[in-house]
């Protein structure tokens, strides 16, 4: 991805920062919806909303990991190279 080298540095943190908080707070509502759908029963709605929560949690994890793939491939310590973090 080289367009994410043309935006600048404080903005790439602040992602980073988003990201990681986004993924904390869906995959915190998503545990509580869950829990909730387990004890009342489980809706059309409760799955929207869970599936909803699972995506944004994947989108904000696949971004932070690709954030630890880039630091090791700096410092060296990626063997394997991963296609989709490149």
């Amino acid at each position: 991805m080289k367009r994410w080298r043309n935006i600048p540095r404080p903005a790439r943190f602040l992602i980073h920062v988003l990201a990681f908080i986004v993924s904390v707070v869906s995959l915190s509502n998503m545990m509580a919806l869950l829990l909730q759908a387990a004890t009342e029963g489980f809706t059309l709605t409760d799955g929207l909303l869970v599936s909803g929560y699972a995506l944004v949690s994947l989108v904000a994890i696949v971004v932070l990991a690709r954030t630890i793939y880039q630091l090791d491939k700096k410092a060296g310590r990626i063997r394997n190279r991963i296609g989709l973090f490149e």
